[in-house]
């Protein structure tokens, strides 16, 4: 059964124009159990290169940019790090120096017999729950991943922000449970568009 996080992610990267599959993780990584989450592979087939690279902060303007990635999706902020518990920048870099960076290489590590057919390597993408908005917590977060090899983040709160907008409250999404999910609650106004929230 999907996890609510990979159907999030899953469905804000089709949306956004990208061929999702989960990537086959090493016979040894697969025994270890436990900390295992899910990675994806993604693959943008109407990427035109010669373009920038994407910014480390992954907004939907920015993936464009992006030919290929592995998404890795952990449950990082479970029950020793609570969501809610992240009041302000410096929780977040506690949480990524405590929690994250000693995980995140192993993370990323994919069965070398994979082959993903581009000239270059797919970006390391991190799903993140939160990340700071303001420096200098926001620059020593993108420091600190940065050295452990992560080429960018994707936000939760902006991934779901961006599907909310995207629904249409008179369209039936048949094939999609999150996007049906999220029409039921802007039908009964129990979520809003991002744009309306910001007037309101």
């Amino acid at each position: 059964m999907q996890s609510v996080d990979e159907m999030i992610v899953r469905e804000y990267l089709e949306q956004n124009g990208f061929l999702v599959r989960p990537l086959r993780k090493s016979r040894l990584q697969s025994r270890r159990g436990g900390d295992e989450g899910l990675d994806l592979y993604l693959r943008n087939m109407v990427f035109t290169p010669g373009g920038r690279e994407p910014s480390f902060l992954l907004f939907s303007s920015e993936l464009r940019y992006l030919e290929s990635a592995i998404v890795c999706i952990r449950g990082w902020f479970g029950d020793k790090a609570a969501l809610a518990s992240m009041s302000n920048g410096q929780d977040v870099v506690r949480l990524l120096e405590t929690q994250v960076l000693k995980k995140v290489e192993k993370w990323f590590d994919y069965d070398p017999a994979v082959s993903f057919g581009t000239k270059v390597l797919p970006k390391k993408i991190l799903v993140a729950p939160a990340f700071p908005t303001q420096d200098p917590h926001r620059s020593q977060c993108i420091e600190l991943l940065q050295s452990k090899g992560v080429d960018g983040i994707l936000s939760f709160k902006s991934m779901l922000l961006d599907l909310i907008d995207r629904v249409d409250t008179k369209q039936v999404y048949e094939k999609s449970d999150t996007l049906q999910l999220l029409r039921t609650l802007k039908t009964f106004d129990l979520v809003k568009d991002s744009q309306m929230s910001l007037l309101g």
